[in-house]
């Protein structure tokens, strides 16, 4: 794991922090990849034991994003504010370049603001490409990354961690009038084989849930990443289903989507009614359950059964169910 990583790696910028500094959000703390820049304090913190992250690999040119590798696995954003006027982005930019290389990565894309990032990089990378970020990242302030206000760049690279493919990007701004204080937003994604969410179901611990409880948590069934598309594997899983269904038509039932707690709150809520919507219209289109008996239904992350505090809680909260609707 990389919390293994020797310290010599985990220090190049800053001696390795162990106690979080003055002003740091709560719950923040560095990753142990990178360190901070001196001087800055964490003022947006988000990490997901799996999720989907963008890997911008060249400018933007007339394409609604620019071109990115599409990654998955764990993902942590660090968003850093400097303490003092005095840090330059520039200043900061060529540190974390430094630490990059200090820690075996390889640079993939480099750009400095719109003239070679490419019009409005930042506003499609970060703000449309990830929708999830305009409420959860404070002080990216993507719509205003542009032209000539803001002065940015742009780093995205690779490394292998003790065989494990690791990605990092890296975007430090200032705005332009220098009464702003820089800002870096710091990305790094471990890939990772989704390994939980799996769906192990039968007619007869289907029966027995629904008898005991009235609902039963659909296990089985895959979806893409931050996303209401059904992956392929899942079909065994609704085809179970479909039987249970088609043994007992007198049953309708409320399909209901659930997500963890990170993230945007009104994308975590959209994104529950949506899988529930998906999986009954798979039960609905592929196995001719009738429409009347299956009413989809997003609760986000307002109902969870474990705490969100830790990855296991988190991963248990993802979850669909049927809730009988009788």
């Amino acid at each position: 794991m990389l919390k293994q990583l020797p310290a010599l790696v985990l220090s190049f910028l800053v001696a390795i922090p162990v106690l979080a500094a003055k002003g740091d959000v709560k719950g923040s703390e560095d990753h142990p990849l990178l360190s901070r820049f001196p001087d800055t304090h964490i003022n947006s913190y988000y990490t997901s034991e799996y999720n989907e992250f963008l890997v911008a690999t060249g400018p933007r040119t007339d394409q609604e994003l620019p071109p990115v590798l599409r990654l998955e696995g764990k993902v942590t954003t660090l968003g850093y504010e400097a303490n003092e006027l005095k840090y330059s982005a520039l200043q900061i930019y060529r540190n974390y370049e430094k630490a990059f290389a200090k820690a075996g990565f390889t640079p993939i894309f480099t750009c400095r603001s719109d003239d070679e990032c490419g019009p409005f990089f930042v506003n499609k990378l970060y703000w449309y490409g990830n929708s999830a970020r305009q409420g959860r990242d404070r002080g990216l302030n993507a719509p205003n990354l542009h032209g000539s206000r803001y002065k940015y760049f742009y780093w995205s690279g690779k490394a292998d961690v003790q065989g494990k493919e690791v990605y990092a990007t890296l975007l430090v701004s200032q705005y332009s009038g220098g009464d702003s204080p820089t800002i870096a937003v710091l990305d790094i994604g471990e890939i990772e084989s989704l390994d939980d969410d799996r769906i192990s179901i039968d007619l007869d611990g289907m029966s027995k849930a629904l008898a005991e409880t009235g609902k039963v948590e659909l296990e089985g069934v895959f979806f893409d990443t931050a996303k209401a598309t059904l992956k392929t594997e899942s079909a065994e899983a609704v085809a179970i289903i479909a039987d249970y269904l088609q043994q007992n038509e007198a049953q309708s039932f409320y399909v209901v989507g659930h997500t963890d707690s990170q993230g945007d709150f009104n994308f975590n809520m959209k994104l529950s009614k949506d899988r529930a919507t998906t999986v009954a219209q798979a039960l609905q289109q592929e196995h001719g359950i009738d429409t009347g008996r299956l009413t989809p239904i997003g609760v986000g992350p307002v109902s969870p059964v474990s705490s969100n505090g830790t990855d296991a809680g988190r991963s248990n909260n993802r979850r669909v169910e049927l809730v009988l609707a009788d």
